[in-house]
């Protein structure tokens, strides 16, 4: 039978490996997790423009391009001139300039003097072409504010004339500096700019075609 002493050394070991186990727990590193990614999307504003134009028209619009660096879903910031930095827990839901084009499309399908609003590779014929491209969208941090910047050109199909152009550069101050006001500040000038280009399509289109009395559009 093990004596008392025997007994107490068994127990002070046991002791001594059970606070050596609690402090290596403690020494573990903490696993911690990244947070996860906030999507941001621009939604079609609802916008209605009054135009002259007795008969719809076929409208065909080309995708909106992007210039580099905007062809991802990376929201970018500058915290100083001529520094574009992606938020690193944010991002947009698809790459701006396809809800951007988006937005284009529905609101000038959803105007009473537009028959149809086709796409690029669409074989029926359209007597207009518009084409877009975004040529910056950022959140100018040390200006506190939210810049977009689209050019857009409109043809007269199948002459393929040029006969409009313009260019929407916007900007929208922030009341925050944190991606949740960058995408409000860009939903607000993404309707300017859609806004934009329903007034220069509706005013182009009731200009008479040159060489001919008759306005386009069939007024």
């Amino acid at each position: 039978m093990p004596s008392l002493r025997h007994a107490r050394r068994i127990a002070r070991c046991g002791l001594a490996a059970s606070c050596l186990l609690a402090l290596g727990a403690c020494a573990l590193p903490r696993v911690t997790r990244r947070p996860a990614q906030t999507e941001y999307r621009l939604r079609t504003p609802q916008l209605h423009q009054p135009a002259d134009i007795r008969v719809p028209v076929m409208l065909r619009v080309t995708p909106v391009l992007a210039a580099p660096g905007l062809d991802g879903v990376a929201m970018l910031y500058s915290a100083r001139p001529l520094q574009l930095m992606p938020y690193r827990d944010s991002r947009w839901w698809v790459p701006p300039a396809e809800m951007i084009d988006a937005a284009l499309r529905r609101a000038l399908a959803r105007q009473p003097w537009v028959a149809a609003v086709e796409g690029d590779a669409s074989p029926a014929p359209a007597a207009w072409t518009l084409s877009c491209r975004l040529e910056s969208l950022e959140h100018d941090v040390y200006r506190r504010r939210a810049a977009l910047d689209l050019g857009c050109q409109l043809f007269d199909d199948p002459a393929r004339r040029l006969r409009a152009a313009w260019n929407f550069d916007g900007v929208q101050s922030l009341a925050e500096q944190d991606a949740a006001d960058y995408a409000q500040a860009t939903q607000t000038l993404l309707e300017r700019a859609v806004a934009d280009a329903l007034r220069h399509v509706a005013a182009t289109l009731q200009q008479p075609a040159p060489g001919a009395d008759a306005a386009p559009g069939g007024r």
